[in-house]
């Protein structure tokens, strides 16, 4: 699985950077977020990036029980079919 530009700079912020981000993502967009909000919507897209790296690492495992210390293979994952 390859992993593209936008997505490789996402998962690169920092906890720090990811405020700035959503300022500047939704400005792009043209979105106005209400003050109370900002705080969780930061929080959310902290936890997002989180899990993302953590799924993104995992399609790199060959066998995520036996790998030693998340050892990469490189191999492209299956694609899921519901």
């Amino acid at each position: 699985m390859a992993i593209d530009a936008p997505l490789k700079a996402f998962l690169d912020l920092t906890d720090g950077e990811v405020a700035a981000y959503v300022d500047g993502r939704a400005a792009d967009l043209g979105l106005t977020l209400p003050e109370p909000t900002l705080a969780g919507v930061r929080e959310n897209l902290a936890l997002l990036r989180a899990q993302t790296a953590l799924f993104v690492a995992a399609l790199f495992v060959a066998d995520p029980l036996a790998a030693d210390q998340g050892e990469r293979t490189g191999a492209p994952a299956e694609t899921f079919q519901p």
